[in-house]
């Protein structure tokens, strides 16, 4: 073989070899998958595989969603599992708190994309598992790909731009549920208690942190709340008092100054779920940090999985605070240190308001709300508390057990 011959080889591998590092398929095939999802496209990035999706709601009147912290990708040669790394436009779910993406009608549709481990350059065939024992998860079976057909990277902020995350979730705070909401900027946080101090009555306190760049109007008199009557089968409205009749009825204000304190703590100064934290991560290395954030950097919304923290595609430092959690997918577009610095400006908490006994107020950008209701009792074991705010309802469905 001659000197021009294995130069021209050696060259073509060379190229072969980065093509197929950084290469996008829209092509993609696959034996079995969930009827109501679909990979658009699979992005080979130099340190991690980027699978986007389209989901199709096919459940009448609304519906949830959401993906499993030990979701993995399975090489069919190797059986080698690789790790999902991180979550973009869809909640990760967990044992420690359980997040949801929300639908409000059928036929609705949502993108998102899931950041796993690399798969190496020789997989032919693989499988996406998300849980082999349940019929219901998004399990994917014998994805392969179509080599010829190429397009250019998907830019994931323009991907998921029309359908953008709905998430409800719940977590535990010294042993109280506490429910919340993340959408399009704003975050509404509720526990509720049972209050005995001058009659019997359900005590929501509401958090309410407001990062949408406008003025909100916030208007207790517009709640509702409905609880289902298991033995007559239907349900029933409850009454929520206003400001006046509370007014009425209460003989010791004093007596809540404590409650609210203790409502302060339970949901403001717990972040609703955000970490706060700075972590170090490397491009390509692995990293001791066991630190999982989650939330909004600009209109996109992510999630780092804890569970695969032993392998990072993070580049540098990001400070993970408010709703700047989703570090993973900046720093992988670059985002220069002006701009996260921006961006942790952009979400950070600028006004408090401790109201109280909850009233009409408008709440200006980048404020925190915080205040109570009561709800006339009914025995009962579960109830719909309805929130409208920026022309939307969010209803937090609770249960509880009386025993």
């Amino acid at each position: 073989m001659n000197t021009i011959m294995k130069t021209s080889m050696i060259i073509w591998f060379i190229l072969s070899a980065t093509i197929k590092m950084n290469a996008q398929y829209s092509d993609v095939h696959c034996k079995q998958h969930p009827q109501s999802m679909q990979i658009t496209q699979i992005d080979y990035r130099e340190y991690s595989t980027i699978i986007h999706f389209k989901y199709i709601n096919y459940f009448e009147g609304g519906g949830w969603m959401n993906i499993g912290e030990n979701s993995y990708l399975k090489d069919k040669n190797t059986n080698k599992r690789y790790k999902l790394l991180n979550s973009i436009n869809i909640p990760i779910n967990s044992e420690g708190e359980n997040r949801y993406m929300i639908f409000d009608s059928k036929d609705q549709i949502h993108y998102f994309s899931l950041e796993f481990e690399k798969l190496p350059d020789s997989t032919i065939e693989f499988d996406m598992v998300e849980d082999e024992n349940n019929k219901d998860a998004f399990n994917f079976y014998g994805i392969t790909l179509n080599p010829e057909v190429k397009k250019d990277f998907i830019n994931i902020d323009d991907y998921i731009a029309s359908t953008p995350v709905k998430e409800y979730g719940i977590y535990m705070k010294d042993g109280q549920s506490i429910y919340y909401f993340k959408h399009q900027g704003l975050l509404i946080s509720l526990y509720l208690t049972l209050n005995n101090s001058y009659g019997k009555y359900y005590t929501p306190y509401i958090d309410i942190q407001n990062f949408t760049g406008r003025s909100l109007l916030f208007n207790p008199l517009s709640i509702t709340a409905k609880t289902y009557d298991k033995n007559k089968e239907v349900v029933q409205d409850l009454e929520v008092l206003s400001y006046e009749q509370y007014m009425k009825k209460v003989k010791n204000k004093q007596a809540w100054s404590a409650a609210l304190y203790g409502m302060a703590q339970g949901l403001a100064a717990s972040g609703a779920g955000y970490s706060s934290s700075t972590t170090n991560f490397s491009g390509n290395g692995y990293t001791s940090s066991y630190t999982s954030a989650s939330g909004f950097i600009g209109n996109t919304y992510g999630y780092m999985n804890a569970t695969a923290s032993s392998y990072s595609t993070v580049y540098g430092k990001s400070h993970t605070q408010s709703y700047n959690g989703a570090a993973a997918y900046a720093a992988q577009q670059n985002a220069s240190n002006n701009t996260n610095a921006y961006l942790q400006q952009q979400y950070q908490i600028k006004a408090q308001i401790n109201e109280g006994y909850a009233k009409v107020n408008t709440l200006q950008n980048q404020t925190q709300y915080a205040g109570y209701f009561n709800i006339k009792y009914k025995k009962s074991d579960n109830m719909n508390i309805n929130i409208p705010i920026n022309n939307t309802i969010y209803t937090f469905q609770l249960s509880w057990n009386n025993d």
